[in-house]
Protein backbone atom coordinates (compact mmCIF):
# COMPACT_ATOMS: atom_id res chain seq x y z
CA UNK A 1 0.00 0.00 0.00
CA UNK A 2 1.31 4.12 -0.97
CA UNK A 3 1.36 6.27 1.41
CA UNK A 4 2.85 9.42 2.38
CA UNK A 5 5.76 8.22 4.15
CA UNK A 6 6.24 5.76 1.67
CA UNK A 7 5.11 2.10 0.83
CA UNK A 8 4.04 -0.47 3.34
CA UNK A 9 3.60 -4.34 3.68
CA UNK A 10 0.54 -4.95 5.94
CA UNK A 11 -1.79 -7.59 5.89
CA UNK A 12 -4.98 -6.67 3.15
CA UNK A 13 -7.59 -9.06 4.68
CA UNK A 14 -7.17 -9.78 8.21
CA UNK A 15 -5.93 -8.21 10.85
CA UNK A 16 -2.25 -9.68 11.65
CA UNK A 17 0.07 -12.07 9.59
CA UNK A 18 1.91 -14.63 11.38
CA UNK A 19 5.02 -15.77 9.29
CA UNK A 20 6.49 -19.17 10.50
CA UNK A 21 10.00 -19.92 9.30
CA UNK A 22 11.51 -23.41 10.07
CA UNK A 23 14.63 -24.06 10.83
CA UNK A 24 16.81 -20.78 10.94
CA UNK A 25 19.96 -22.04 11.77
CA UNK A 26 19.90 -24.07 8.81
CA UNK A 27 21.80 -21.64 6.09
CA UNK A 28 25.44 -21.85 6.48
CA UNK A 29 26.92 -18.06 7.32
CA UNK A 30 30.02 -16.79 5.12
CA UNK A 31 33.76 -16.26 5.56
CA UNK A 32 32.87 -13.45 7.40
CA UNK A 33 30.49 -15.55 9.96
CA UNK A 34 27.24 -13.84 8.67
CA UNK A 35 24.01 -15.29 7.16
CA UNK A 36 22.40 -12.97 4.53
CA UNK A 37 18.67 -14.59 6.29
CA UNK A 38 19.50 -13.74 9.71
CA UNK A 39 20.83 -10.47 8.62
CA UNK A 40 17.59 -9.63 6.51
CA UNK A 41 15.51 -10.89 10.11
CA UNK A 42 17.39 -8.63 12.37
CA UNK A 43 16.91 -5.46 9.76
CA UNK A 44 12.85 -6.61 9.85
CA UNK A 45 12.94 -6.71 13.59
CA UNK A 46 14.90 -3.79 14.15
CA UNK A 47 13.72 -1.27 11.50
CA UNK A 48 10.05 -2.83 10.62
CA UNK A 49 11.29 -2.96 6.79
CA UNK A 50 14.17 -3.21 4.16
CA UNK A 51 15.31 -1.47 1.47
CA UNK A 52 14.55 -2.88 -1.72
CA UNK A 53 16.97 -2.98 -4.76
CA UNK A 54 15.94 0.34 -5.40
CA UNK A 55 16.89 1.26 -2.00
CA UNK A 56 13.61 2.33 -1.17
CA UNK A 57 12.62 1.59 2.26
CA UNK A 58 9.37 -0.45 2.44
CA UNK A 59 8.11 -1.00 5.93
CA UNK A 60 6.07 -3.94 7.38
CA UNK A 61 3.29 -3.56 9.97
CA UNK A 62 1.03 -5.80 11.60
CA UNK A 63 3.27 -8.68 10.76
CA UNK A 64 4.55 -11.52 13.30
CA UNK A 65 7.64 -13.69 12.58
CA UNK A 66 7.74 -16.63 14.48
CA UNK A 67 10.90 -19.38 13.65
CA UNK A 68 12.18 -22.64 14.99
CA UNK A 69 15.19 -24.00 14.79
CA UNK A 70 17.44 -27.13 16.36
CA UNK A 71 20.68 -26.41 18.30
CA UNK A 72 23.59 -25.53 16.61
CA UNK A 73 25.17 -28.84 17.78
CA UNK A 74 22.63 -30.93 15.61
CA UNK A 75 24.07 -32.19 12.26
CA UNK A 76 23.85 -29.27 9.11
CA UNK A 77 23.08 -26.42 11.77
CA UNK A 78 24.75 -23.46 12.47
CA UNK A 79 25.34 -21.14 15.54
CA UNK A 80 23.12 -18.14 15.22
CA UNK A 81 24.36 -14.35 15.83
CA UNK A 82 24.27 -13.19 19.30
CA UNK A 83 23.13 -9.71 17.85
CA UNK A 84 19.75 -11.10 16.38
CA UNK A 85 19.22 -13.31 19.64
CA UNK A 86 19.67 -10.17 21.31
CA UNK A 87 16.83 -8.72 19.81
CA UNK A 88 13.87 -11.31 19.97
CA UNK A 89 12.17 -13.48 22.46
CA UNK A 90 13.41 -17.22 23.20
CA UNK A 91 12.00 -19.97 24.33
CA UNK A 92 13.52 -23.62 24.76
CA UNK A 93 11.38 -26.41 24.95
CA UNK A 94 13.40 -29.87 25.65
CA UNK A 95 11.84 -33.53 24.36
CA UNK A 96 8.93 -34.53 26.60
CA UNK A 97 10.31 -37.06 29.36
CA UNK A 98 9.44 -41.29 29.50
CA UNK A 99 5.81 -40.96 31.07
CA UNK A 100 4.54 -38.42 28.47
CA UNK A 101 6.51 -40.45 25.75
CA UNK A 102 4.57 -43.77 26.36
CA UNK A 103 1.06 -41.63 26.50
CA UNK A 104 1.86 -40.49 22.85
CA UNK A 105 2.92 -43.34 21.70
CA UNK A 106 0.41 -45.09 23.44
CA UNK A 107 -1.86 -43.28 21.48
CA UNK A 108 -0.45 -43.47 18.27
CA UNK A 109 -0.66 -47.14 19.19
CA UNK A 110 -5.00 -46.89 20.01
CA UNK A 111 -4.99 -45.13 16.03
CA UNK A 112 -2.79 -47.90 14.88
CA UNK A 113 -5.17 -50.55 16.50
CA UNK A 114 -7.95 -49.18 14.60
CA UNK A 115 -6.20 -49.54 11.11
CA UNK A 116 -4.88 -53.21 12.06
CA UNK A 117 -7.66 -54.72 13.81
CA UNK A 118 -6.51 -58.14 13.46
CA UNK A 119 -4.13 -57.90 16.45
CA UNK A 120 -5.72 -58.22 19.75
CA UNK A 121 -2.24 -56.59 21.17
CA UNK A 122 -3.00 -53.10 19.65
CA UNK A 123 -7.01 -53.38 21.19
CA UNK A 124 -6.10 -53.56 24.95
CA UNK A 125 -5.72 -50.43 26.19
CA UNK A 126 -2.83 -51.92 28.51
CA UNK A 127 -1.07 -53.95 26.06
CA UNK A 128 -0.83 -50.77 23.77
CA UNK A 129 0.44 -49.11 27.16
CA UNK A 130 2.99 -52.13 27.61
CA UNK A 131 3.90 -52.21 23.83
CA UNK A 132 4.50 -47.84 23.64
CA UNK A 133 7.09 -48.51 27.00
CA UNK A 134 8.69 -50.80 25.51
CA UNK A 135 9.29 -49.09 22.29
CA UNK A 136 10.31 -45.96 24.78
CA UNK A 137 12.27 -47.75 26.79
CA UNK A 138 14.37 -49.34 23.78
CA UNK A 139 14.82 -45.98 22.35
CA UNK A 140 16.09 -44.49 25.66
CA UNK A 141 18.71 -47.25 26.28
CA UNK A 142 20.06 -47.25 22.51
CA UNK A 143 20.14 -43.09 23.03
CA UNK A 144 21.98 -43.63 26.36
CA UNK A 145 24.53 -46.13 25.14
CA UNK A 146 25.41 -44.27 21.66
CA UNK A 147 25.68 -41.20 21.79
CA UNK A 148 26.24 -38.80 19.01
CA UNK A 149 29.59 -37.31 20.78
CA UNK A 150 31.12 -40.73 19.19
CA UNK A 151 29.77 -40.71 16.05
CA UNK A 152 27.40 -38.35 13.95
CA UNK A 153 25.17 -40.70 13.19
CA UNK A 154 24.20 -42.11 16.73
CA UNK A 155 21.46 -38.87 16.67
CA UNK A 156 18.03 -40.39 18.15
CA UNK A 157 15.22 -38.85 18.73
CA UNK A 158 11.56 -39.55 18.87
CA UNK A 159 11.03 -39.22 15.26
CA UNK A 160 12.60 -42.50 14.97
CA UNK A 161 9.89 -43.78 17.43
CA UNK A 162 7.24 -42.18 15.31
CA UNK A 163 8.74 -44.24 12.23
CA UNK A 164 8.78 -47.03 14.37
CA UNK A 165 5.35 -46.99 14.84
CA UNK A 166 4.33 -46.64 11.64
CA UNK A 167 5.70 -48.80 10.05
CA UNK A 168 3.59 -51.05 11.40
CA UNK A 169 1.32 -49.88 8.48
CA UNK A 170 3.52 -51.79 5.77
CA UNK A 171 1.82 -55.42 7.24
CA UNK A 172 -0.07 -57.67 7.37
CA UNK A 173 -0.41 -58.77 11.06
CA UNK A 174 -2.81 -61.49 10.47
CA UNK A 175 0.39 -63.38 8.58
CA UNK A 176 3.05 -61.64 10.66
CA UNK A 177 4.16 -61.81 14.22
CA UNK A 178 3.63 -57.98 15.94
CA UNK A 179 6.96 -58.22 18.12
CA UNK A 180 8.96 -59.89 15.38
CA UNK A 181 7.71 -57.07 12.99
CA UNK A 182 8.80 -54.56 15.89
CA UNK A 183 12.07 -55.93 16.15
CA UNK A 184 12.83 -56.07 12.49
CA UNK A 185 11.83 -52.37 12.04
CA UNK A 186 14.02 -51.59 15.14
CA UNK A 187 17.09 -53.01 13.71
CA UNK A 188 16.19 -51.65 10.12
CA UNK A 189 15.66 -47.66 12.12
CA UNK A 190 18.62 -48.47 14.53
CA UNK A 191 20.95 -51.13 13.76
CA UNK A 192 21.59 -49.94 10.62
CA UNK A 193 23.22 -47.18 11.61
CA UNK A 194 25.66 -48.72 13.84
CA UNK A 195 29.50 -48.60 12.97
CA UNK A 196 30.91 -51.98 13.59
CA UNK A 197 29.67 -55.46 14.84
CA UNK A 198 30.57 -54.75 18.54
CA UNK A 199 28.21 -51.73 18.75
CA UNK A 200 25.82 -54.32 16.95
CA UNK A 201 26.03 -56.59 19.52
CA UNK A 202 25.04 -53.95 22.55
CA UNK A 203 22.28 -53.18 19.85
CA UNK A 204 20.70 -56.56 19.75
CA UNK A 205 21.50 -57.38 23.50
CA UNK A 206 19.31 -54.17 24.59
CA UNK A 207 16.28 -55.10 22.14
CA UNK A 208 16.20 -58.74 23.08
CA UNK A 209 16.59 -58.30 26.88
CA UNK A 210 13.57 -55.82 26.36
CA UNK A 211 11.65 -58.33 24.78
CA UNK A 212 12.03 -61.85 26.80
CA UNK A 213 11.68 -59.16 29.95
CA UNK A 214 8.38 -57.90 29.04
CA UNK A 215 6.83 -60.04 26.90
CA UNK A 216 8.83 -63.24 26.99
CA UNK A 217 9.18 -63.27 23.55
Amino acid sequence: QQTQTGRVYRPKDASRVVLYLKDINLPKPDEYNTCMLIAFLQQLITFNGFYDENLEFLRMEQIQIVASMNPATTVGRHPISTRFTAIVRVIALDYPDTPELTTVYASYLEILGGLRAEDSRLQRPSDRTKLAATLVEAFEQIKGKFSVDDHRRYLFTPRDITAWVRSLLRYDLRAEELLDVLAYEAARLFRDRMVDADSEKKFDGILNSLLRARWKH
